[in-house]
């Protein structure tokens, strides 16, 4: 059962139960009715008040701020309560703006010391094999793919499938806390500079190289530099095993962007889906 989206009064009120006193500063919403976040005042500074309307996201956002975010300390949204009842967090709040910001898009130097965050975060847990990697992506995109039937044309889903089929030919992999939506938008940027991460309603484990996903299909589209910055704080090469493994991903991704956005009414997303699964398909031509 899903949440019922509360009023910025309740969220104030689960801060206030907490602090005593709370104060709205900011609040955000969007389209798609799956969260609504606050910045809420109080005795104690400024905290993050965050309603989540699916409990597997709940579920997993909590997880994540319990199991794996402690490490990253400073740098990433730490738990400082919660109402499961509500599916409402309340975290810490981090200074600076988005990434994906005037001030600081696209600039090599945030990649890359985003790229050193992530990799903290991939390794705030030992790595996990994921033996059935293989046939759980596959069943993913082919209940998408069921969701998507009236949106993609039959003959392009049918290739992606194909795509994403390659990934039962590659071998075993190992799975890592994996932000799942990692890009400029759940970046921040302070005045010094400094990167922190935040939101992990889809944080889960999966392999390092999902993360690179949405960078992929965004910010490094046309601008190698800006991944070459990140690769480089992370540490790592994207190989040619990898290079296939992601692009089975990218299959999936793409599917599950068009279904999804669409179901939400998000079509400024929806189209990032279609162009994603348009580039994918053009490269095995």
């Amino acid at each position: 059962m899903t949440s019922s989206e509360p009023g910025t009064s309740q969220l104030l009120r689960i801060a206030a139960d907490r602090y005593g006193r709370a104060e709205l500063v900011e609040e955000w919403t969007w389209p798609h009715g799956e969260s609504r976040v606050a910045r809420v005042r109080t005795g104690s500074g400024d905290v993050v008040v965050k309603w989540v309307r699916s409990p597997r996201t709940f579920a997993r956002e909590v997880r994540a701020l319990r199991e794996f975010t402690p490490l990253l300390a400073g740098d990433a949204s730490q738990l400082l309560d919660l109402d499961e009842t509500a599916q409402v967090v309340v975290v810490t709040f981090l200074p600076g703006d988005l990434a994906s910001s005037p001030r600081w898009s696209e600039q090599p130097a945030v990649h890359e010391r985003a790229g050193r965050l992530l990799r903290r975060l991939h390794e705030s847990a030992p790595p996990q094999p994921l033996p059935d990697y293989a046939e759980q992506l596959l069943k993913s995109f082919d209940s998408w793919a069921e969701r998507a039937a009236a949106l993609v044309d039959a003959s392009d889903l049918g290739r992606a499938r194909a795509v994403a089929a390659t990934v039962a030919d590659l071998g075993p992999v190992d799975g890592v806390p994996a932000h799942r939506d990692n890009s400029e938008r759940n970046w921040l940027v302070d005045d010094a500079g400094h990167v922190r991460l935040i939101d992990f309603g889809a944080c889960d484990v999966e392999p390092w190289w999902v993360d690179l996903q949405r960078l992929e299909a965004r910010e490094w589209s046309g601008r190698p530099d800006l991944q070459q910055a990140f690769l480089a704080g992370y540490g790592r090469t994207i190989d040619d095993r990898t290079r296939h493994l992601l692009r089975a991903y990218r299959a999936r991704a793409a599917v599950s962007t068009i279904a999804w956005a669409t179901e939400h009414g998000d079509r400024v997303f929806a189209d990032e889906g279609r162009a994603q699964l348009k580039a994918l398909l053009a490269e095995g031509r």
